[in-house]
């Protein structure tokens, strides 16, 4: 028997994946813009700004728009995770490289499938299995320390964030149906500033809020970094993952994102020269074709005729 999911036009399903690609590829570019911003300004004041503007562009697209029941507390459920999962990557990407951030961040795809068993007791199809198992091969070749290298506190931290990110994509996927993307968006955006913020005062008072955007006014090619950051990296991006988590499953969006540490490595060995090597070429090609199986419509015994994609 189809799921909901499965009975979904194939146009919608096909425009939803276009659409997290989307997404990963501006995700995989913020890592390189995000640490290229955190050696100019404090972590924690940088997420406040960021969430802060990122709030109003989204508050703008909120005039008319329908509220429905149980979006408070299904916005703070899913805002809490991104408080966890942004906090926790913010703060170790100071102390680790761009690559090492992503990749790490990555591994959320490869948990999305765990998450989601333990939430909701449900499995991967064989085609998402098979995807996610090619790409989690993938991340042990680009994330493992070669031979004799220590894993850094930054990596713990963006480990911790992984976690956070893996649980986020399953209710994601679970409570975005039942609300507007703007608003339910919304509510998660305001939510990380709030938090950002209050944790910024609390350590270092208003002086830290003010270290916090002060350098970044202090030259018009910074000022419209981080209004890209905010707008589109932060704000079209959730909002557009929360429509296009709302066609497919938790794991078939958990395959997708893991095209995110694969662009953010191309981008960081142009602009930051940090190098992959050898191990971390060979999982970006896991990666990918875990991406390519995930898409799949594989034949089930016992199938009269091939599956509808």
């Amino acid at each position: 028997m189809k799921t909901d999911i499965e009975r979904k036009p194939l146009r919608v399903r096909w425009r939803a994946d276009a659409v997290l690609v989307a997404v990963s590829l501006v995700w995989g570019a913020d890592f390189v813009l995000v640490k290229s911003l955190l050696g100019r300004v404090p972590a924690l004041a940088f997420l406040f700004w960021r969430f802060a503007l990122a709030t109003l562009v989204c508050a703008l697209f909120l005039p008319g728009r329908p509220r429905t029941p149980r979006l408070l507390r299904d916005g703070l459920v899913l805002g809490s995770l991104s408080c966890a999962g942004m906090g926790l990557q913010i703060v170790g990407q100071t102390h680790t490289t761009a690559s090492n951030a992503s990749f790490l961040t990555g591994l959320a795809s490869v948990m999305t499938p765990l998450a989601a068993f333990l939430l909701f007791r449900r499995l991967p199809t064989l085609e998402n299995g098979l995807g996610i198992s090619l790409a989690g091969a993938g991340f042990v070749l680009m994330t493992f320390p070669a031979a004799g290298a220590a894993v850094n506190r930054g990596d713990l931290l963006v480990f911790g964030c992984a976690v956070a990110w893996a649980f986020y994509i399953v209710e994601l996927a679970e409570r975005s149906p039942r609300h507007d993307p703007a608003w339910i968006t919304a509510i998660q955006l305001g939510l990380v500033a709030l938090a950002a913020g209050a944790a910024t005062l609390l350590l270092w008072g208003f002086d830290g809020l003010r270290s916090g955007i002060v350098p970044l006014l202090s030259s018009p090619s910074l000022i419209l970094q981080v209004v890209l950051l905010a707008a589109v990296g932060t704000t079209a991006t959730f909002l557009f993952q929360a429509w296009a988590q709302g066609q497919m499953s938790a794991t078939h969006a958990a395959v997708i994102f893991t095209l995110e540490p694969v662009v953010t490595a191309l981008l960081a060995a142009w602009f930051l020269a940090e190098r992959l090597g050898l191990r971390g070429w060979a999982g970006g090609a896991l990666v990918l074709a875990g991406i390519v199986v995930a898409e799949l419509r594989l034949r089930r015994k016992g199938d009269r005729r091939p599956p509808s994609p």
